[in-house]
Formats: C-alpha cells, structure tokens, sequence
C-alpha cells in the first residue's frame, strides 16, 4: 500500500526509563503460552533413554507421559545390554532423562518409572 495516507497518527511511544531496554517494560506478562503435548514429552524422553550407555529404546512404545499443567509424570520400557546391572543403567536412564525432559520442555518431571523389557546382548 505505497503512498497510502490515513488521517489517524499511530500512538507514539513515552520516554524509555533509564536501565530499561525499548519496548520491554518490567513485569509485563509475554502476551502468550507454549502448549508442549504429551506426545512430544514422549519422543523427547525416548530419544534420551538411547542417550545412556548400556539401556536402549524397545520396538514397541518406549515412553508414556502424563502431562498436568507443568507436572509430568513418565512410565518406560528400558532394554538393558547384558550383562550391565539392571538397577544402576535404570538409576541413570531415570536421571538422565528427568534432566533432559526439564531441560527440554520446562516442565517438572515429578516421578519416573521403568519396566525391564528386555535384556539385549
């Protein structure tokens, strides 16, 4: 629309206050929100379970979440690679993938369980 003219004039902006950045103003709210589904949760937290050395992703679904509000809950199927302890590679998939998921998405992982599913040679 080159050469348009309006006779309304756009509201002009106040002097920006000392420290303060144009156009950010402390306290405001972002205007908006970030819907994360919990299918998305899902493949995040498989892809970090292949991440720990001695666990692998099973064929069949490997994560389920639960999401409320900013609380997830987690339920996965663990292929462990023998002879690697079943508890210790499920202690570190649970941490390495409670860290990634936060890390990831924001939202808390409130707990995590996981089933042996198989054992992989």
């Amino acid at each position: 629309m080159v050469g348009v003219r309006t006779d309304t004039v756009p509201r002009q902006r106040g002097p920006v206050p000392e420290g303060e950045a144009a156009g950010h103003t402390r306290g405001r709210d972002p205007g908006g929100r970030t819907d994360i589904p919990g299918a998305v949760i899902e493949k995040v937290a498989a892809r970090a379970v292949g991440e720990v050395s001695g666990a692998r992703a099973v064929r069949s679904r490997t994560a389920r979440a639960r999401v409320s509000g900013e609380i997830v809950i987690l339920r996965l199927r663990v292929g462990v690679r023998y002879p690697r302890p079943a508890r210790q590679v499920a202690e570190e998939v649970r941490g390495h993938v409670r860290d990634r998921v936060e890390r990831i998405t924001g939202k808390q992982v409130h707990h995590i369980d996981i089933e042996i599913a198989e054992l992989v040679r």
